[in-house]
């Protein structure tokens, strides 16, 4: 496992690794923490912060490289919503709750994207389609698991079912799409200037 976290898309020098990991700390952090507090996205909210996380787990998977670091973005929108205090704010303990199947969801979507993409170089699309499927069974499991053993309020249930099933996946799909956006100017930036 710390082979595969170990690669990266693109060998870059260190000033433009540190660069391209606080960029990606900004949209995995700061974006949860602040955007909706800065701008109102009312019903969107979730959609629009969710993909940007989401485009920064991907970046990670593909510019950085390093178990420590993974980890550490893969917890950072986590932290920002416990920080934060907003994303599920009429529910905010039960969605506490859900942060370690988050984080685990987080880590496994980062993996499968620098195993299969980075490290196989497996086709981005099949890539996407199974590190998308793989985070959000694992986040959706952590809800029922949850839902299983407490006893939830219907509002909550519902909202919660939401939230960590089908919005999980459009987020991620969302996200796999605008990475894939950043990927493909990046390349042809660099071409330009090679």
């Amino acid at each position: 496992m710390t082979k595969v976290l170990k690669q990266q898309l693109v060998d870059t020098k260190k000033l433009t690794d540190i660069i391209v990991t606080l960029l990606i700390m900004v949209g995995a952090f700061l974006v949860p923490t602040f955007l909706a507090k800065i701008i109102p996205l009312g019903k969107y909210q979730q959609i629009v912060v969710g993909t940007i996380v989401n485009t920064a787990l991907i970046m990670t998977a593909l510019y950085t490289k390093g178990s420590i670091k993974t980890i550490f973005i893969a917890t950072l929108p986590s932290m920002s919503n416990i920080l934060g205090g907003y994303l599920f704010t009429p529910m905010t303990l039960y969605a506490k709750l859900m942060i370690p199947a988050i984080i685990l969801g987080n880590f496994a979507f980062i993996f499968i994207y620098k195993a299969i993409y980075v490290n196989k170089k497996i086709n981005y699309i099949v890539s996407a389609v199974i590190a998308i499927a793989l985070k959000v069974a694992i986040i959706y499991a952590g809800f029922s698991i949850m839902n299983s053993l407490i006893n939830l309020p219907a509002k909550v249930q519902t909202v919660l079912n939401t939230s960590m099933g089908v919005t999980q996946l459009i987020t991620a799909t969302c996200g796999s799409i605008l990475a894939l956006a950043i990927m493909s100017t990046v390349k042809m930036c660099t071409k330009k200037t090679e």
